[in-house]
Order: structure tokens, then sequence, then C-alpha cells
């Protein structure tokens, strides 16, 4: 009979909804990081963290020498808001939601195309 009266909520089979599961799921990506001594950065870890990473974007040359396409790394500082968690099972990238400083507006950039360089506060 107490379990009919019950207040407490009930948690779903496996998952038990806080934030530290989902940092031990073996399927996320991690973010590649050259901060000393880590190689790698979960992204749920960086919510609300003031970063410096360096992105590696298309370049606007038109011509390259070699295959596949001329990229540049940029290298700016920016607060992450959100994370995007993909599938890449499914062929889905996760992403970082980074207000870059200096900017009002904020765009996700996604995971594989990061470096964490530093996370400064």
């Amino acid at each position: 009979m107490a379990a009919l009266n019950s207040t407490e909520t009930t948690v779903s089979s496996g998952f038990d909804g806080s934030s530290k599961s989902l940092l031990t799921m073996p399927e996320l990506e991690k973010i590649s990081c050259s901060i000393r001594g880590k190689t790698f950065v979960h992204p749920l870890v960086l919510v609300g963290k003031h970063i410096r990473f360096a992105e590696l974007i298309l370049s606007d040359t038109e011509t390259c020498e070699g295959d596949g396409d001329p990229l540049e790394s940029h290298i700016s500082t920016g607060r992450v808001l959100a994370v995007s968690i993909g599938s890449i099972e499914h062929g889905i990238d996760s992403s970082l939601l980074i207000q870059q400083d200096g900017f009002e507006f904020s765009e996700y950039v996604g995971v594989s195309s990061l470096t964490v360089l530093d996370v400064l506060h």
C-alpha cells in the first residue's frame, strides 16, 4: 500500500537522469584537449565554462595543393552555453553552443573540429 501512495519520482530502468550517468556513457564523443595531463575532455564538463579553443574551419583560399579541403585553425575564447549530444552511430556529431568573446550571438561548433586549449574560469 505504501508503494501506491508514494510521492517519490520513479526512475527509468537503466538511466538515473543525472549528468553524472551521462559522463560515464562510453559512446559519447570527447573533445580533443591540449591541457597538460589531459588528452580529451567530455563536452558536458565544459557547460558554463569560459574556454580558449582552436577550431578547424574551411579556408577562403580557392586553390589547395594535395587532397582534401583547405583548412585553417583559428584560436578564440568564449563561453560554452550548451551541448548538443549527437549519435556517432547515426552520423550526427555532437556540438557545443559557444558565445565567442566580443560577439552577442552564439553558434554551434562541431566537437570534431575543436581542440580545447585552456579552461579559463
